[in-house]
């Protein structure tokens, strides 16, 4: 009979990083103007967004017609409750 190891409670429990994807604009669109459309809603997902201390959320921004990756948007809550966000564009595809 093969080895078989049985997963440990804590390994089901282990939170993972949260990831929404989000279709925003136009591949038309300028890319300041897509810029900016993701930093409004990252802005209104702060708002409305329920995370725990330490926890990371990764909202991933695609231009609506044609799929192309406009951003990552790095959601994070601190110590102290603040929510903040972090723009990514370096794996931009436009």
């Amino acid at each position: 009979m093969g080895s078989y190891r049985r997963a440990k409670k804590e390994d089901c429990m282990r939170s993972s990083k949260k990831v929404m994807s989000i279709g925003i604009g136009s591949v038309n669109d300028s890319f300041e103007s897509l810029r900016r459309m993701c930093n409004d809603k990252s802005n209104e997902l702060i708002k409305s967004l329920d995370l725990n201390a330490g926890e990371e959320m990764e909202v991933v921004f695609w231009t609506a017609d044609i799929p192309e990756l406009i951003c990552v948007s790095k959601i994070t809550k601190n110590e102290s409750g603040m929510l903040s966000y972090r723009l990514d564009f370096t794996l931009s595809t436009l």
